[in-house]
């Protein structure tokens, strides 16, 4: 079972658990995080090292997502796994995908790469190394099957683990947050760089919205697959570059309890990924943001084929929520659209009713669970 990203080490955590309960003998390897590593399985690289995006970005942990990739495809090539499970992480799993293919060893991408989005060429690589293909995006379905891969949608995984989430009251409590006060989650990202490109700004925003009220509470979720120590060394250090250096921002850090954040918060500052799934199943209203290296985001143009990137407006098939990227990306833009969820109450309720069409859009509860079924049946 291989993972590269935090999304990722969520659905094998869920999956694992699933397939243990149906084949209690079952043996699971490969390469994930903590969640995974919790479920049971063996964990032989942490994905923290070879968790990345864009190109130059690559560049820093070439030798470690190598070294990754041969420990994983030494495995398969000694025929030492009865099947393979590819989650995401598509430049890495397409490319072992074609090493099970040659050891003759069934593989199921779960969770589809974004082909429909950028590199449709992939396909057809797709079609030829892959046994089983599972979406967790309704549309992607029909793609797949009308390039003769076997392909499923049978829901997604997000809605039982949004399911899992804590009474609000509990929640509040558990953190110490008043009732009366008016939360700003912060979700800057579950990668290194996208921590180093996005909190600044993200901080920069939170104190323009908070100014003049202090009813504000900031809270933030450190992703699982963070430094800790590093997240909080950017809020001290920007905190320091403030007139006087005093500390002038107070954020709640919360650590691997991303769903808690998004249950206690009113509006939602994001970087795009699947953290705008889970917001869209709690109908938190949200501002998208991402920035990439100046080099990966001119490839990008030239690759990427749709308008939207936050998956709650490509499901939506039109803009329900604001995305700001690379130079829109800006402080002054973010807060600008934070708090028109605040301040405009028309508007912060009909993007709740959009959000909660999309719930209804990623299916009913036990996608794992239906996963588990149709790999176990593969195996036996």
């Amino acid at each position: 079972m291989i993972a590269g990203e935090a999304s990722g080490d969520i659905y094998g955590s869920d999956l694992a658990r699933h397939l243990y309960k149906l084949i209690p003998s079952l043996k699971i390897a490969g390469i994930g995080g903590k969640r995974m590593r919790d479920a049971g399985v063996n964990i032989l690289y942490d994905m923290s090292g070879i968790s990345v995006v864009g190109v130059s970005e690559i560049l820093p942990r070439l030798k470690a997502i190598r070294q990754a990739y041969k420990l994983a495809a030494d495995i398969i090539r000694a025929r030492e796994v009865d099947i393979v499970v590819l989650i995401d992480y598509p430049g890495f799993n397409i490319r072992l995908a074609g090493a099970a293919k040659r050891a003759g060893i069934p593989a199921v991408y779960y969770v589809s790469p974004q082909i429909w989005a950028w590199r449709k060429g992939r396909i057809s690589l797709l079609a030829k190394r892959i046994k089983k293909m599972i979406v967790v995006l309704p549309f992607e379905e029909d793609i797949y099957k009308k390039a003769g891969i076997d392909c499923s949608f049978i829901g997604h995984p997000l809605v039982d683990e949004m399911l899992s989430t804590r009474p609000l009251e509990e929640s509040l409590r558990r953190y110490g947050i008043g009732s009366d006060k008016t939360v700003i989650g912060l979700f800057p990202g579950s990668r290194t760089g996208e921590i180093r490109a996005l909190l600044p700004a993200f901080l920069e925003a939170a104190q323009l919205i908070k100014n003049g009220n202090p009813k504000i509470q900031l809270v933030m979720a450190v992703a699982e697959s963070l430094n800790f120590k590093e997240v909080e060394d950017v809020i001290n250090k920007w905190n320091m570059s403030k007139v006087g250096g005093n500390r002038c921002l107070d954020v709640k850090m919360i650590r691997g309890e991303a769903n808690d954040v998004l249950n206690v918060s009113d509006v939602i500052i994001a970087a795009s990924g699947t953290i705008t799934l889970q917001a869209a199943l709690l109908e938190k209203p949200m501002v998208i943001v991402y920035r990439l290296s100046r080099l990966t985001y001119l490839i990008a143009k030239l690759l990427v084929s749709i308008k939207d990137i936050g998956l709650v407006n490509i499901l939506a098939g039109r803009r329900i929520v604001p995305e700001l990227l690379q130079g829109d990306a800006t402080p002054d833009k973010i807060a600008a659209e934070a708090k028109k969820f605040l301040y405009d109450r028309k508007y912060h309720d009909l993007t709740k009713k959009d959000l909660n069409e999309i719930k209804l859009k990623l299916g009913p509860p036990g996608a794992s669970a239906r996963v588990a079924k149709v790999i176990a049946g593969m195996l036996n």
